[in-house]
């Protein structure tokens, strides 16, 4: 047996990567007038999940329970691990911190305080370790060193999502309409803040790579870009990735997860950035 890592469906790594790694998933839901859909990370549907009117919510007790329960059980004594989106975002990890106490006190859960790969990265890490046979403590503490040093940039078409979801209030998504004005948006201690001010969204775009590479300095560096129903965008923005990053260990390029992409709305696109523990040198 081997530690079992659980993360939740925001996390945008590929369904087939998770799978290849043993990576468990716990459920998001998707809300709108066409009813429930339940995210189980298995791939971004346009039609579910950028519409107006669209809301999300973490998982039920019972689903987080079912989830490390199974966990518990694979695991065999060898531990499991649960890193979830930020806390400020969700009560995925409320939720998992509750159950785990009850399933088993061993259970770690990690709060990200981020979303998408800024978490995934961290994730991923985790689980390479587990898959090598690693203790619980050397795979919790390794995704912990990955999650302190990412980060995520990013900006979208228009607020009206983000404040339909009350990430942004009001008063800033009206001002942003009235003056034309395009935050870049970054991701701060788990909340979503304001990392400066442009005119145009093809500026913010081209602001993305800059800024986390600024973050990150010259360190090996894992990248992912994500966007919205913009895939030119993400391609055109990838390539500025290539040019700041000297020491890119590896790059992503993908939609937004589901249930973040219901709140980004189109056009929106981010950098997510994160220190690279194991190079490419270490894995051959």
């Amino acid at each position: 047996m081997s530690v079992v890592v659980v993360t939740d469906a925001s996390a945008a790594i590929a369904p087939e990567r998770a799978a290849d790694l043993g990576i468990r998933i716990l459920p998001l839901h998707v809300l709108s007038g066409d009813g429930e859909y339940v995210d189980r990370g298995t791939g971004y549907q346009a039609d579910r999940f950028v519409k107006e009117g669209v809301t999300t919510s973490g998982p039920s007790v019972g689903e987080v329970r079912e989830v490390l329960s199974a966990a518990a059980a694979e695991a065999d004594g060898d531990g499991v691990v649960v890193i979830t989106m930020s806390s400020h975002l969700s009560s995925t990890y409320s939720t998992s911190v509750a159950q785990a106490a009850l399933i088993d006190p061993g259970i770690r859960v990690i709060d990200s305080r981020s979303i998408d790969m800024a978490m995934g990265f961290g994730v991923l890490e985790a689980a390479r370790l587990a898959a090598d046979g690693a203790t619980a403590d050397r795979v919790a503490d390794a995704a912990q060193q990955v999650l302190d040093g990412a980060e995520g940039f990013f900006c979208v078409a228009t607020l009206d999502h983000l404040r339909a979801g009350g990430r942004v209030s009001a008063l800033a998504a009206l001002l942003g309409g009235a003056l034309q004005i395009v935050p870049v948006l970054r991701l701060q201690d788990g909340r979503i803040v304001s990392e400066r001010k442009t005119r145009t969204v093809s500026r913010a775009r081209d602001q993305l790579a800059a800024l986390a590479s600024q973050h990150l300095g010259d360190r090996p560096s894992r990248v992912a870009v994500h966007h919205v129903e913009a895939p030119d965008a993400a391609a055109h923005v990838a390539e500025l990735v290539k040019k700041e990053f000297p020491q890119l260990q590896e790059l992503v390029i993908g939609p937004f997860g589901g249930t973040i992409a219901a709140h980004l709305g189109p056009g929106a696109v981010g950098v997510a950035v994160a220190p690279a523990l194991v190079t490419d040198a270490d894995q051959a």
